[in-house]
């Protein structure tokens, strides 16, 4: 018999696992939009490279005030209300998208979708707290395979469909989420932290049921949480004086620092500018329109695969072992593929087919492997790692780290492809990369199978049980009641 609470987890998990699939036709979205209209057989209208590169990276733009403004109101309404809201965003951007007419309507439409940009790594959080610990790996893992689909979806619409007419499709998603998360309960780890304890175990329980270990686990969530509510009560301050006052606490700048160096991995290994300059990349290697648009599907259905094994391998194997194994591997990989290209420019080697092949056959290994390992790891990692009290303004600064890196990627990579060719973009992303994987190799914690409150004490310091918390959690639940 399917354990009844598994189905309520996976319903939950079927809101953000589907918002992946959309973020990601919104991220490949570009890809065909500027190649489109690039064009010189562009219908609608044409657009200049200047007004392209802009086009991809002004939704940083929005995206800041996304990232200043979403986390608070995920802390203070919920998280039910963010996943809505976003939905909700994304569904007026696609909206704009179909009734355009010009470069500037373009604009906006992208700006309205830059609101949810930062959306990324909050629907990481709320994944952490509404999965299972021993789910939390592989419902993660499935969101990010899920995100390949959007890409692969968005590319093979491309090819029989207009821009406008993916916008249309992209529709549908959102509704869905929105319809779904009407039905959500809100997290345990909210209402605990909001000081909620009866809706709180209405909550927990229904997720996790009443067993033992899950009635050890709440407890543990409950004691932490009041706790903190104590320490926030004699604390007064706005937001600024907060957001610096985090700052000094040790534990909050581990977590800025842990987060800041995976999504810096995650930017320069590819994440997000292969999605929209993957065409053109392809199109650089093997000199063909036609064969560029075919390798990029093949790079998205072995994006699938890839992630539909990292749900495997996140399951079974340590989030450490994952992460530092793919991302040495993918490091490499960007410099074998940087001397390659070195080679083929620097001796005229365009005329040999077997080395235009071996370039695609390392740019999709490369992708294969960043999916299998290094990207969906370290969105889980960041989902986990901040603590409860800070996981409203955590993403805010990690997020402006986020913004900071993707509009650098974004904006800049056309130009570093031309001012050193394809050979000095991939070297100074692979040298990038293997530097944050040796850092992370002596900071970065083990989380697999942890539930958040155990990750958040070993980061502190401290060492409960559930049968030394009972005691303090009568005595601090009386305090914050007066």
């Amino acid at each position: 018999m399917i354990n009844k609470y598994f189905l309520r987890q996976c319903f939950v998990a079927s809101g953000f696992i589907l918002h992946s699939f959309s973020v990601s036709i919104y991220l490949a979205f570009p890809s065909i939009l500027i190649s489109t209209l690039l064009s010189s057989n562009a219908k609608d209208f044409r657009i200049t490279p200047d007004e392209a590169s802009w086009l991809a990276s002004c939704n940083t733009i929005t995206g800041l005030i996304g990232l200043f403004t979403l986390p608070p109101i995920m802390q203070k309404y919920g998280r039910k209300v963010i996943n809505i809201g976003t939905a909700v965003i994304q569904l007026m951007g696609w909206l704009l998208y179909i009734f355009t007419n010009s470069v500037a309507a373009l604009y906006v439409a992208r700006l309205t979708h830059g609101l949810c940009l930062g959306s990324v790594y909050l629907h990481c959080v709320i994944a952490s707290e509404y999965s299972d610990p021993k789910r939390r790996g592989y419902l993660i893992a499935i969101k990010k395979m899920m995100g390949a689909v959007g890409v692969l979806t968005c590319h093979a619409l491309s090819l029989s469909c207009t821009w406008k007419q993916v916008a249309i499709f992209a529709i549908f998603p959102c509704i869905i989420i929105i319809i779904n998360g009407l039905y959500w309960p809100e997290s345990p780890s909210y209402l605990a932290m909001k000081g909620k304890f009866e809706e709180c175990k209405y909550s927990f329980y229904w997720l996790h049921g009443k067993s033992m270990e899950k009635q050890n686990e709440l407890k543990i969530l409950m004691a932490a949480q009041t706790e903190t509510m104590l320490k926030n009560k004699r604390k007064k301050s706005n937001i600024i004086i907060e957001i610096l006052y985090s700052f000094r606490d040790k534990i909050f700048l581990k977590s800025f620092i842990l987060t800041t160096l995976l999504i810096l991995a995650i930017d320069v290994s590819g994440r997000f500018y292969l999605l929209t300059y993957v065409i053109q990349i392809i199109r650089e290697i093997v000199s063909d329109e036609v064969t560029a648009g075919y390798c990029t599907i093949a790079v998205d259905l072995l994006t699938i695969l890839a992630s539909f094994t990292s749900i495997f391998l996140i399951h079974k194997l340590k989030r450490r072992t994952v992460l530092f194994s793919s991302g040495i591997f993918s490091g490499t990989l960007m410099l074998i593929l940087s001397l390659i290209l070195f080679l083929k420019q620097q001796y005229q080697l365009d005329s040999y087919s077997s080395v235009r092949w071996s370039s695609i056959c390392i740019v999709i290994l490369l992708n294969f492997v960043l999916y299998v390992g290094l990207i969906p790891v370290s969105y889980n990692i960041s989902g986990e790692i901040f603590p409860v009290e800070y996981r409203g303004i955590g993403p805010s600064v990690s997020g402006l780290s986020f913004m900071t890196f993707y509009f650098i990627t974004m904006k800049y990579t056309p130009a570093i492809i031309d001012g050193t060719g394809l050979h000095g973009m991939y070297l100074i992303y692979g040298l990038c990369l293997l530097l944050c994987i040796l850092v992370l190799y002596f900071i970065l914690p083990e989380t697999k199978d942890r539930t958040l409150q155990d990750i958040e004490d070993e980061m502190k310091g401290v060492n409960r049980t559930a049968m030394e918390v009972k005691p303090m959690l009568d005595g601090t639940m009386e305090e914050c009641a007066k």
